[in-house]
């Protein structure tokens, strides 16, 4: 499998970031340590011996950059966060990257302590082939499953989707609900006793499997309702009001069991989102808990308010408020130990285009010796501390603020 080639005015430290995130040197070389040694041989090929050797001892030194895959996220502890005086602000990656996340919730879910990324050639993971005959059959057939798909997919430049409905089909408001009904789930919505069946069983049955979030039959009322309104407005061929309604009402269940829609323009019904939903909006996201701390052990408690609270008689400091997303939250610009390495330390940070990424720092096989005034001013003009540390997503520049 090739691996990237380093751009004629690539720098060698970028290259190494560059080649530590890609996706094919990151399912050949599943071992962080075997793939930094590859990317290091590829970054050097063209130097002498002296000039390799600096660039691989300024990389264990100092560090590198990576893009947030299933394999390199991780959730630290509390304890494992270590202040640096840098500005931080809470991530959620459930909300940020949705699909990264229920792909790193599921897999771990299913393997436990066995999880692993998947490589090529796994028996549980279908070729691209595959994928793309499953999808074709999806959106051509003539099933239920494809009404759905209909209703999900991107219209193209001649759907029909993008034609009013016939005139005898644009309908304003109705006799049985009031203008605004559909607003949330707790609308007074009142269907046929057949279609209030249909959608209770279909709440019935997606929570019955226990995926995803829960469904009620107010927001699946309120979807179907939407759904029938905006058929006066837009059509597929051969279908009713009913089966366009019922379509939507299929594509919001399969955003409440997969964490995303199948199609990323669906956010129509977004707001009937349950809490904690990936795709709630975030100004849905409140605080629960309030952390505080224990000067002396340094170990964090939880309380679900504000006050003055002790532990074995030493008083504990109040270090701020944990997001209501447990497990998914993490803090930007905050350094954590890695006890599993790669490094000493990482941090997520955003990069110069607004991404979250990972920098790695700190040689794990050295102690640090800033206490000592001689080496650390070595340090810091050695790689430029006080002049040039570098971005806060390069490695040199946290471990110029350790030092």
């Amino acid at each position: 499998m090739p691996l990237p080639q380093r751009g004629e005015k690539e720098t060698r430290e970028n290259f190494i970031s560059r080649c530590m995130s890609d996706d094919k040197a990151s399912k050949e070389f599943p071992n962080r340590d075997q793939r930094l040694a590859v990317c290091m041989t590829r970054a050097t090929e063209d130097m002498n011996a002296m000039a390799a050797m600096d660039l691989k001892y300024n990389v264990e030194e100092l560090g590198y950059t990576e893009d947030l895959n299933e394999d390199n996220f991780y959730i630290p502890t509390e304890a494992e966060y270590v202040d640096f005086g840098e500005q931080e602000e809470d991530w959620d990656i459930a909300v940020a990257k949705p699909g990264l996340w229920e792909n790193i919730r599921k897999k771990k879910e299913r393997e436990g302590k066995n999880y692993r990324p998947a490589k090529p050639g796994d028996p549980d993971r279908p070729t691209q082939e595959q994928l793309k005959r499953a999808q074709e059959k999806k959106i051509c057939g003539t099933n239920e499953e494809s009404t759905e798909a209909l209703q999900r997919g991107k219209p193209g430049p001649n759907d029909p989707r993008k034609t009013p409905a016939p005139k005898e089909d644009q309908k304003k408001g109705s006799k049985k609900n009031k203008p605004g009904s559909a607003k949330n789930p707790r609308g007074k919505i009142t269907f046929s006793k057949e279609t209030t069946a249909r959608l209770s069983k279909i709440v019935r049955e997606h929570n019955a499997k226990g995926k995803g979030s829960k469904a009620t039959l107010g927001m699946l009322k309120a979807v179907y309702r939407r759904g029938a309104g905006a058929f006066s407005t837009s059509h597929a061929p051969k279908m009713s009001r009913d089966g366009w309604a019922m379509a939507r009402v299929r594509a919001f269940i399969h955003l409440l069991r997969t964490g995303k829609p199948s199609n990323p323009n669906y956010k129509q019904d977004n707001d009937l989102l349950p809490k904690g939903h990936p795709k709630k909006s975030k100004a849905m996201v409140a605080f629960s808990a309030f952390l505080y701390e224990n000067p002396k052990t340094g170990e964090i408690y939880t309380y679900d308010r504000i006050g003055n609270y002790k532990k074995d008689g030493q008083s504990l400091v109040y270090k701020g408020k944990a997001a209501k997303y447990k497990g998914r939250t993490v803090k930007l610009g905050k350094p954590f130990r890695t006890p599993d390495g790669p490094k000493k330390f990482s941090v997520y940070v955003k990069n110069d285009k607004g991404n979250v990424v990972k920098v790695n720092f700190g040689d794990p096989n050295m102690e640090i010796k800033r206490d000592d005034p001689a080496r650390r001013k070595s340090f810091r003009a050695r790689h430029k501390c006080d002049t040039n540390p570098g971005p806060r997503w390069k490695a040199r520049y946290w471990s110029c603020k350790k030092w």
